[in-house]
């Protein structure tokens, strides 16, 4: 028996409440399509260092150069500028944790900007599940991330600054949480971008206000002490930012002090939170405008 997929503008579901049910078949809907989603991150990984002698050696040597930078910059020469003013490798540690969380995070939501419409041939096709697109996206930046966060952990291991608890078997929840956060964010920034194409352009600005306004470069401790800012700016800062939990879970599962960066569980508890609202925003909103992309791609 043959099934054939029809669809109509006119008769299709375009408030995003309408697709909250939906919503809940989309792990299903990946799974299904789960060859296409393969070949998208295995064309994306190996695009990253096709034709260069070392090949895919490049994504783990990439990561320890920049550890490396930071180690002797951050660690060595300007150690006194985390919170206890000591000139050891822990703030160096706790900078590139913070970096590689981040940079997974704005190549993740950057790069979903313009997927539609760079994907334009295969979204006109009417049974084309879209919404799929940006799994592999977030997958190839969070293995980009593993990287990293092993370089990072293993010479915390090695300088005694870092100690393996059971946080770290948390740490595959954290990165769904983060998975979870950046699809969301990831379908509605696309959304945005095929009506107004300066979103790609503003996102870049966002992200890197963004970036300096949460705890990447500088430690909690460091604004709770600061007599300048204002107390409403620091409950924005610490209280109402979705990266906050997010990277201090990270920090915590990859060896860093529980009881200075806030808890584990109470930390991914929060992020999961801004996830799911992020996710359910982003997808809702997402398949409400599905329809009109064909026409303006």
């Amino acid at each position: 028996m043959t099934i054939v997929r029809t669809y109509d503008t006119a008769t299709a579901n375009r408030g995003p409440l309408r697709h909250l049910a939906s919503m809940l078949r989309y792990p299903a809907l990946v799974w299904e399509h789960r060859y296409m989603v393969q070949n998208f991150l295995r064309r994306d990984v190996l695009g990253r260092v096709n034709g260069s002698a070392l090949g895919v050696g490049w994504l783990l040597l990439q990561p320890m150069f920049q550890f490396a930078v930071y180690f002797v910059v951050f660690g060595l020469l300007f150690g006194g500028r985390s919170a206890s003013g000591e000139a050891t490798a822990r703030f160096a540690l706790y900078l590139f944790s913070g970096v590689i969380v981040w940079q997974a995070f704005a190549e993740a939501t950057t790069v979903s900007c313009s997927m539609i419409v760079d994907n334009g041939n295969l979204v006109k096709k009417v049974a084309f599940p879209s919404e799929a697109l940006f799994v592999h996206v977030g997958a190839v930046a969070l293995l980009v991330y593993l990287l990293g966060a092993v370089i990072c952990l293993a010479t915390g291991l090695v300088t005694g600054v870092a100690s393996v608890g059971w946080p770290l078997l948390g740490l595959p929840v954290v990165l769904l949480v983060q998975f979870l956060f950046t699809l969301g964010l990831g379908m509605l920034l696309a959304n945005a971008f095929v009506f107004v194409r300066d979103v790609g352009q503003l996102w870049r600005i966002v992200v890197s206000a963004w970036m300096f306004l949460s705890p990447v470069f500088w430690e909690p401790d460091l604004l709770r002490s600061n007599d300048k800012l204002p107390p409403g700016l620091v409950a924005l800062v610490m209280d109402w930012n979705p990266m906050y939990p997010l990277l201090m879970a990270h920090r915590i599962a990859l060896g860093g002090d529980e009881a200075a960066l806030g808890g584990f569980w109470p930390q991914v508890g929060c992020a999961a939170l801004w996830a799911g609202g992020a996710f359910v925003v982003g997808y809702t909103v997402f398949m409400s405008r599905k329809h009109k992309y064909a026409d303006l791609i």
